[in-house]
């Protein structure tokens, strides 16, 4: 089997309204682990944009560096639909913020790309399930399961180049290879990683869809029906960065009727009774949004990616 591994570095943490400024993929065989194929670009947003110095600081990527050697999304679009046509995707922490970032990105441009007939295998939930409840002995803690300190601990050194994200999809790739080698790839087959929603609210597992984050983190759709409909008609009327995706999911369970689409604008940078959290496992990646607005992003925050 084929799979295609793919990394973004950004403007920044807002999958709606940052930019990609570079995208790096890489196909290779899952049999032999060898390498098949792979791209590598620098990408110029269009429009005006801005990279935060504290960005700059972790991926080294000036706006002038893309102003004189980046190229168009619009553009390489056709050879990047091509080189992953057909292929299930590999990221770390891709299905959080890399998977969604891209779609929006490529939303404000217009462009489609069919992420529902793919499996999204990411790394960084499968190494937080290897390592769960596991105590560093020398610290005391829990171990971190950022990608350096993951593939340090599988092969007993730091990878180089950290933070570019064609360095990131080879390490990764190395990390998953050692992730499958520990277990097989029964273990690796998670039902979150055939359904990915871009605004992050949701999960499925098997026929039902479940809250990834918030207060209800863990609770199905179907069991908020009847423990707090509010909830649900709060993220589909206000919560402001409710994607439509999540709507069209929703909406129908409310038993409102589906409302059209309205794309984000250009200008911007099933039927039974589903079990509730208490008997069902609580969904395990993504991170927990604190608050309503954005952070300021650091170093630290960008450590996953």
């Amino acid at each position: 089997m084929n799979l295609v591994c793919f990394d973004t570095e950004t403007t920044g943490l807002d999958v709606q309204k940052d930019h990609i400024i570079q995208l790096s993929l890489v196909k290779f065989d899952t049999e032999t682990w060898q390498t098949i194929d792979q791209r590598d670009w620098y990408i110029l947003p269009e429009g005006d944009f801005t990279i935060p110095a504290e960005a700059e600081a972790v991926h080294h990527i000036s706006r002038q560096f893309l102003l004189d050697n980046g190229v168009s999304l619009r553009d390489i679009y056709p050879e990047f639909i091509a080189f992953t046509n057909g292929c299930d995707i590999l990221s770390y922490n891709g299905n959080n913020y890399d998977a969604p970032i891209l779609h929006y990105n490529l939303e404000r441009l217009g462009l489609p790309f069919d992420f529902d007939n793919r499996t999204w295998y990411d790394a960084l939930t499968l190494e937080r399930i290897h390592m769960a409840g596991k105590i560093d002995p020398e610290t005391g803690e829990r171990y971190h399961c950022n990608l350096t300190a993951s593939y340090t601990r599988y092969y007993g050194h730091p990878f180089e180049g950290a933070h570019n994200s064609l360095d990131d999809v080879l390490a990764t790739i190395q990390v998953f290879r050692a992730q499958v080698e520990a277990h097989d790839w029964a273990w690796a087959q998670r039902d979150e990683f055939h359904f990915i929603s871009f605004d992050r609210w949701l999960i499925r597992r098997g026929e039902f869809y479940y809250l990834s984050q918030g207060a209800h983190k863990g609770e199905s759709i179907q069991s908020m029906l009847r423990i707090d409909r509010s909830y649900l008609e709060w993220i589909i009327d206000k919560c402001k960065w409710t994607d439509q995706q999540t709507r069209d999911i929703i909406i129908p369970l409310l038993g409102r009727k589906p409302a059209p689409h309205t794309p984000l604008p250009t200008t911007q940078p099933p039927s039974s009774q589903a079990p509730s959290s208490a008997t069902s496992p609580k969904p395990s990646r993504g991170k927990k949004s604190a608050g309503r607005t954005r952070p300021t992003i650091t170093p630290s925050d960008l450590s996953l990616f």
